[in-house]
């Protein structure tokens, strides 16, 4: 059974404190996601990794590529640099972890982890398989041979509103103290076990009323549905609706877990839930979070 970490103060102080690791700890990371180059997102989550003194590759697509999963863009691809060390592309999440982990590689200067985010929605339960978050994860584990950190937040407020940019910074600083504590504990080890990368979900409420942080497994439950509606003669437009009832989640659902209020962080393997004692493991290692 998977333990439950409710330490709301500890909680708080990792999303509004900064922790600058030791220059031998420090890791180089290609950044995407999903949402597109610029959105708040990444660019909260690019500066609380650079400030926690990670070196960071910004790869990633140049418009909303939401719900493409692993997908991958077959055919040229147009880049743009638009800063040093920072690039958007004509393809999906998954194209652009390739991209960045191939083309954009150094040999004397490997990538040593990809992160995806922070995206604009969570993405557990029945939500991770469609998720271009998750799915750039895949591709870099997969195909690509790095280890890899799926970030998303369910929203405050709306675009533009204080609130809903502050939420993004405290999540960008937990998703940095969870790498950081990746680092601290791996000793010579790899970051995750081969195979294998973290899926971190944040609740969309204010993080003083976040009730802590529960490990668990990827769950079955929906938060949203969706399907298609006709706007027009043959032209057919996304529509989201309230999720369908399917009953009781798996137990230790990150699903359930995140509605009840708290982060969730699920380590995924290509089954997209690793084994019990990999979690175990891991979970022992990132402790009171």
């Amino acid at each position: 059974m998977c333990r439950f970490v409710c330490l709301l103060a500890a909680c708080l102080a990792l999303a509004c404190t900064t922790v600058t690791p030791a220059e031998s700890s420090r890791l180089h990371i290609l950044l995407t996601n999903d949402d597109g180059y610029g959105s708040v997102g990444i660019e909260t989550l690019k500066e609380a990794l650079r400030d926690a003194g990670h070196r960071v590759t910004l790869v990633a697509p140049s418009g909303n590529r939401s719900g493409s999963s692993a997908s991958m863009t077959f055919g040229p691809i147009r880049v743009e640099q638009k800063a040093e060390g920072e690039y958007s592309a004509d393809g999906t999440p998954a194209t652009c972890a390739l991209l960045g982990l191939s083309a954009m590689a150094d040999p004397n200067d490997p990538f040593d982890l990809l992160v995806s985010g922070t995206n604009a929605g969570a993405n557990a339960g029945s939500a991770t398989g469609i998720s271009g978050t998750v799915g750039a994860t895949t591709a870099a584990v997969g195909l690509g041979g790095v280890p890899a950190v799926a970030v998303s937040a369910n929203e405050v407020g709306n675009e533009g509103d204080p609130a809903h940019r502050t939420h993004f910074e405290a999540t960008a600083a937990f998703a940095a103290k969870v790498i950081d504590r990746l680092v601290e504990t791996a000793g010579e080890g790899p970051l995750l076990p081969p195979g294998t990368r973290l899926n971190l979900n944040v609740p969309g409420i204010p993080w003083n009323d976040i009730k802590g942080v529960r490990f668990g497994v990827q769950g079955t439950s929906a938060q949203f549905g969706l399907g298609f509606e006709e706007k027009a003669p043959d032209v057919y437009v996304p529509a989201f609706r309230a999720p369908k009832q399917k009953g009781e989640d798996v137990p230790d659902s990150d699903a359930a877990s995140l509605s009840d209020g708290y982060v969730t962080v699920v380590l995924l393997d290509a089954d997209y839930t690793a084994p019990a004692k990999q979690r175990s493991a891991v979970e022992a290692r990132l402790g009171d979070l």
